[in-house]
């Protein structure tokens, strides 16, 4: 009898074993799987794919082929991409604009390329001298050290008056005025004070200059603006302005000029 019942205990120990080791199996106790960040993953042929694991795609999203995307691949049926055109600045058709037209620095400036839409004559006393960068459509030098140069660039007209005065610290004076000159909306700006120019150079920020002025006008004439400025020391451009009116005075569309 104790045999029997030795017996008949040990095969219940035996089932009881049994079927938890295959409830363990079948359910283990609940863990945490820490999964590696997925930023890429080898591919077949050595390239590299995000997973869906991280990198930021949606739940069961396919990976994507770094390697193809580097080497300009595009996914089946994707419409072509004009780098040139990306490269160029263009946009495809009915493309919204991007930004505004400006960029970080400003304004975007017009294809100086194109002869410019109007007109004007340099005085006889002055000397017209190389331009010193793309921008400029002309440049001259005045007596009395002063620099006259007429530009085309972007921008509404109060934005580059506010640019100019920006130029300027310790303000003397800041007068504006407008006229018609041959057709044309002229506005002209008187500043003095101490000019800053952009507030920096090459080598570091410019050089302050007390008591200098600029007289500027901008011409309106449908397209981009046209800039006129004469700049230096103060003394100088006062004895330089009827000059410059007269300056101002001879521009003219150009088809006017015909």
């Amino acid at each position: 009898m104790p045999m029997r019942f030795t017996s008949l205990a040990l095969i219940s120990a035996v089932v009881v074993a049994g079927s938890l080791a295959v409830y363990g199996l079948g359910r283990s106790p609940a863990t945490t799987i820490a999964l590696p960040a997925a930023s890429a993953t080898p591919a077949m042929g050595g390239e590299a794919q995000l997973s869906d694991n991280g990198g930021g795609l949606p739940p069961n999203h396919p990976p994507i082929d770094m390697g193809s995307m580097n080497s300009g691949a595009l996914p089946p049926n994707h419409p072509p991409i004009d780098m040139g055109s990306m490269n160029s600045g263009a946009l495809p058709p009915n493309h919204p604009s991007i930004g505004g037209g400006v960029s970080p620095q400003g304004p975007l400036p017009p294809d100086n390329s194109d002869p410019p839409a109007i007109v004007w004559k340099m005085p006889d006393a002055w000397q017209q001298t190389p331009n010193p960068n793309a921008m400029r459509l002309a440049t001259y030098r005045v007596p009395g050290g002063l620099e006259v140069s007429v530009s085309r660039a972007g921008g509404s007209t109060e934005a580059n008056i506010q640019r100019w005065i920006a130029q300027f610290e310790d303000l003397d004076r800041d007068t504006r005025a407008e006229k018609i000159v041959h057709g044309l909306q002229v506005v002209t700006v008187d500043i003095a004070g101490t000019y800053v120019g952009g507030g920096m150079t090459m080598g570091g920020p410019a050089e302050p200059k007390h008591d200098w002025a600029m007289m500027g006008a901008i011409v309106e004439s449908g397209g981009p603006p046209y800039f006129f400025k004469m700049t230096g020391p103060a003394g100088a451009v006062v004895a330089a302005h009827s000059a410059f009116d007269r300056f101002l005075e001879s521009v003219a569309p150009r088809s006017a000029s015909r």
